[in-house]
């Protein structure tokens, strides 16, 4: 179960031609380099200001610094994350994350939309795209360990949040829902241990309280979360065509 196949964002030409994916790139991902230059100027002038003036140094110089050094961690952070964080093409959908990546043919996706919850006679959105599966091994097999470990943690608050709306309504919360159990046995009868059977613990549990099994952060897209769950729409409906117009778009908004 092991991930050794070469990240499409990384060399996607030995993949094939270029052309065959559109990419998109995440909010979360941009203008790292103009953070971090920017800070780091700010924090040498603030510096070499406090260095050669004869007056003490003011608390506002000091929070002045420590902005820049937190936008130079900003800066950094951004840096780290990839490029691209979704590519489509008329196969699959590749999620890439600076931790691995995962797959998921679109013969696959069963449904997707945007997760919401019921909360206080109110619906909530939690600003997620929810994808849910045909088959979980298929898309399981593909998933390395150490992505699976960092998304359990990742996006934890989400699943909490949807404990906390169904049990806010005085249904009873199993206490497994807080600690995913190690093993799993998907429906096929196929048996996972460690970070993988926590995760489609996970999977099962999301796929109860919102009706989608993987999640999409809106900080991982380059439009909102409506947007891109009607991109999809489209695109398991019709994956070919949607790729090419989506490549036309993102082509257009580059040329800008």
């Amino acid at each position: 179960m092991s991930n050794k196949k070469t990240p499409p964002n990384t060399q996607p030409s030995e993949q094939g031609s270029a052309s065959r994916y559109a990419k998109i790139r995440a909010h979360s991902a941009r203008h790292g380099s103009e953070i971090l230059i920017t800070s780091a100027i700010v924090l040498v002038f603030l510096v070499l200001f406090i260095q050669f003036k004869s007056a003490d140094i003011l608390i506002a110089e000091i929070f002045l610094l420590s902005a820049a050094l937190v936008g130079m961690l900003v800066g950094y952070l951004k840096l780290r994350e990839p490029f691209y964080s979704i590519f489509l093409d008329k196969q699959k959908l590749s999620y890439n994350h600076k931790y691995g990546w995962w797959q998921l043919d679109v013969d696959n996706l069963q449904q997707v939309g945007v997760v919401s919850i019921d909360q206080a006679m109110q619906t909530l959105e939690l600003n997620v795209v929810g994808l849910s599966l045909k088959r979980e091994d298929e898309f399981l097999n593909k998933l390395s360990p150490r992505l699976a470990g960092r998304l359990l943690v990742e996006q934890r608050h989400y699943l909490l949040q949807a404990i906390k709306a169904y049990c806010r309504d005085g249904n009873e919360c199993p206490p497994q829902w807080l600690v995913e159990d190690t093993e799993y046995v998907s429906q096929s009868g196929q048996k996972y241990t460690g970070l993988l059977a926590m995760f489609a613990n996970r999977m099962k549990n999301l796929k109860f309280l919102t009706g989608y099994e993987i999640l999409i952060p809106a900080a991982m897209l380059d439009r909102d979360i409506w947007a891109f769950s009607y991109l999809l729409h489209r695109w398991q409906r019709d994956p070919a065509n949607t790729v090419v117009q989506l490549q036309q778009q993102l082509n257009s908004h580059s040329s800008k």
